[in-house]
């Protein structure tokens, strides 16, 4: 350790704590900067607020009672209660909910609340004394602030080979990067400790290699740990064999056993002091990234054009097993080679710039990103309490229900030509914006009020979240016009948040008028708009949520000038009917989005109408999939390539009889064998299915697949899973249920 310095330098945090000791709560936040790596440990008294209408509050232990500005939902004036310890608080807590005393804001964890008020979204500015422990840079109450910065992140992806028989470790792999840098490093069980290679290991027993990770982490010292199902197979692995070597798995930033611990709907969770993990198909899908199946090998081929050394197939563990006994290098290179592709897929579509401008703009740290209602608290709790209110306890809020989302037309069934999409852009959004919606305008509904089309009153001068969207609007713009799309894409995320997190009952600010409002307001737009279009002479044939569908009979020469005029002409209308009947400036914007030269809309199977959300079109000569077969994971090849081709030649006016003849002939012939296979994940572990056992669970227990996606046929058996190589193919189920519903939906 070296003597205090004063420094002032710019970090952006990764990761947080908190601790009660010795009768104090802590609050710890790690971070890097280009200094390094920082710890940083702030004293903290916790707080909740109670009705100011309860005089005498009796508690076992210290704390602090203090009259501030605020009120409840209820207008009442409250108190705010500090405390030494969160335990203290949380303790308090079930005291007084126990005599019935409601308390305000007690669920909001501490370290959460300490940045949101210093209006912190991961990047500070830090000014203080440091000592250096463990090449970390440690500063207890520096003075912190807002700030721009953008990190250099050290990221190690890591793999490893098991035995699947017992999950002991044959090898692992860790690649190292940061910038153009890297560093890889490989340690493989074997007979003896030997060196293969520049940067492969060998050594005599399991925890050996268990004890060399614990130090390889700790000597690269990354600030991301990632893989491909690391959580819930790597590391969790390394975590068992850890215990079972008594080998303490201290690889996070202190001297803390690192955990990995399974919790709702099966997920998995990583408590690694000073780190953060990313698993790669968990991530890839929170950024909307959409692959047939997400397994390393299908999403590498796709986005890098390369793959794994050995197939996941039959053979995989086999020739794993194999190499393990006769050629200890080549697993080796097979265990990194995963981890470098890895690496490459995280840098090929910028993944961690993507997740660090997600940060910046929503507060949350990179591995919370999905916590929606978390980001929501933490712009919007601040501004609350500038306004003089505070918010109640998730839990106390009470689950009205509330109306469905958004208006889907009644389709009508055929073939069209000329058809225009008119999209409105950020539809709710835009209604927040437009028409004042907003928990605090909901609560103050009485001051200025304003009536939204569906009845529902809020406050035309009293809000916070239409000006904050206002923002992001501008930012976006900005954002598009420097070529930025990680941060439009980031604002684009938050921004269509607001309503599902507004109607979701874990938020504290839920009420059934704020999703009504937005949805309803929507509904109406949907509706008024296709009146309208109608009287200008066109046919509103399908409008879903924020679409209007539009058939234009009339000749004409440019289909853009007309998508544009339609939509110049409806945005007009609506500047000017807000204007005139709610005394408002519209903030709602149509755009013209697409021509279909041809549109199919498919009817409802076994009904008579169209079916809603389903729907094809030709756009540029390329056909265009909405909610069909052709786009869904969980129907085979064989029926998209059939689908596909059918509407094609139903587009180019060819005669498709004969031809459906000869595709099913050519089914039964055996020619379409490797287009028959079903993709399904497993959603928890093949022996957690009770109730009942749909194919793919059957299928994955033929060969004790616990986990990711399973592969199998509907033979005369029933669901076999490709690894077995049935051949008795059951071709009458894949004509019924694969086939036949595509042809049905759109030739009757």
């Amino acid at each position: 350790m070296t003597n205090k310095n004063k420094i002032s330098f710019n970090a952006f945090l990764i990761a947080d704590e908190w601790n009660d000791y010795q009768n104090r709560n802590t609050l710890i936040f790690w971070g890097t900067s280009d200094q390094g790596t920082l710890k940083l440990i702030f004293k903290n008294k916790p707080v909740f607020f109670i009705d100011r209408n309860v005089k005498e509050i009796n508690l076992p232990f210290s704390h602090l009672r203090k009259q501030v500005n605020l009120k409840s939902f209820s207008l009442t004036p409250v108190d705010a209660i500090y405390f030494n310890t969160q335990n203290d608080l949380l303790k308090a807590n079930e005291l007084l909910q126990s005599q019935n005393i409601k308390t305000y804001e007690s669920d909001i964890i501490p370290t959460k609340r300490f940045l949101m008020e210093k209006v912190i979204n991961a990047q500070i500015k830090i000014v203080g004394e440091f000592t250096e422990q463990n090449k970390t840079l440690v500063l207890k109450n520096p003075k912190i602030s807002p700030i721009e910065y953008s990190p250099n992140l050290k990221i190690a992806s890591i793999d490893i080979e098991t035995n699947v028989k017992d999950n002991s470790i044959y090898s692992y792999a860790i690649h190292f990067t940061r910038n153009e840098k890297e560093n890889k490093i490989v340690r493989v069980l074997g007979n003896e400790e030997q060196q293969l290679s520049e940067f492969i290991f060998q050594h005599k027993t399991e925890k050996n290699i268990l004890e060399n990770f614990v130090k390889d982490i700790q000597f690269f010292d990354p600030d991301v740990i990632i893989g491909w199902n690391v959580l819930g197979f790597d590391l969790t692995i390394l975590a068992e064999r850890a215990i079972i070597n008594n080998v303490k798995f201290t690889i996070g930033r202190d001297n803390s056993i690192s955990k990995i611990t399974q919790r709702n709907a099966g997920r998995y969770f990583a408590r690694i002091s000073g780190r953060i993990v990313l698993d790669g198909p968990m991530t890839l899908r929170s950024a909307f990234y959409s692959f047939e199946d997400f397994k390393l090998e299908t999403v590498a081929q796709e986005l890098l054009g390369k793959g794994k050394t050995i197939e996941s197939n039959s053979d995989k563990i086999d020739q794993i097993n194999f190499l393990f006994e006769n050629n200890k290098s080549k697993l080796a290179e097979y265990n990194l080679t995963d981890c470098i592709l890895v690496s490459e897929i995280f840098f090929k579509i910028g993944i961690i710039h993507q997740l660090i401008t997600r940060s910046k703009l929503s507060g949350l740290f990179l591995d919370q990103l999905g916590q929606m209602t978390a980001a929501f608290d933490h712009f919007y709790l601040p501004k609350f309490h500038k306004a003089g209110f505070v918010a109640p306890n998730v839990k106390d809020i009470h689950a009205t229900q509330h109306s469905a989302g958004g208006y889907v037309f009644d389709p009508k069934p055929g073939l069209y030509e000329n058809v225009f999409v008119l999209d409105f852009k950020s539809l709710y959004p835009s209604i927040i914006q437009t028409f004042k919606i907003d928990p605090l305008s909901r609560l103050l509904s009485n001051e200025k009020s304003l009536n939204t089309p569906v009845n529902i009153k809020f406050s035309r001068t009293h809000h916070i979240l239409p000006n904050f969207i206002n923002e992001l609007m501008k930012h976006r713009e900005s954002a598009k016009k420097n070529n930025d799309k990680y941060l439009s894409q980031a604002i684009k995320i938050l921004m269509n948040s607001f309503y599902g997190v507004m109607g979701s009952y874990g938020c504290r600010f839920y009420h059934p008028n704020l999703p009504d409002a937005i949805t309803g307001t929507g509904q109406w737009l949907l509706q008024q708009s296709k009146l309208f279009l109608e009287k200008e002479d066109v046919k509103v044939i399908y409008g879903d949520t924020d679409s209007l569908f539009v058939h234009v009979t009339s000749k004409f020469d440019n289909p853009d000038k007309v998508g544009n005029t339609i939509a110049e002409n409806l945005n007009k209308y609506w500047i000017e009917r807000i204007e005139n009947e709610f005394e408002l400036e519209s903030n709602l914007e149509i755009e013209f989005e697409k021509y279909y030269t041809k549109f199919i809309l498919t009817s409802m199977r076994g009904k008579e109408g169209g079916a809603k959300k389903r729907y094809v079109g030709l756009v540029d000569n390329k056909i265009d999939f909405v909610g069909m077969e052709f786009v869904r994971s969980d129907w085979t090849k064989l029926a998209k390539n059939f689908q596909h081709e059918l509407y094609l030649k139903i587009f180019n006016e060819e005669d498709y009889e004969d031809w459906i003849r000869s595709f099913v002939s050519n089914l039964f012939d055996g020619k379409f064998k490797s287009d028959l296979v079903y993709k399904k994940r497993l959603r928890k572990s093949s022996e957690q299915y009770t109730k009942t056992q749909p194919p793919h669970v059957k299928a994955a227990r033929m060969i004790n697949q616990e986990r990711g996606t399973v592969n199998y046929f509907i033979t005369k058996r029933g669901p076999i899973p490709t690894e077995l190589n049935p051949k008795d193919f059951d071709y009458q189920h894949y004509i019924e249920k694969q086939l036949k519903p595509i042809a049905d939906s759109v030739l009757t």
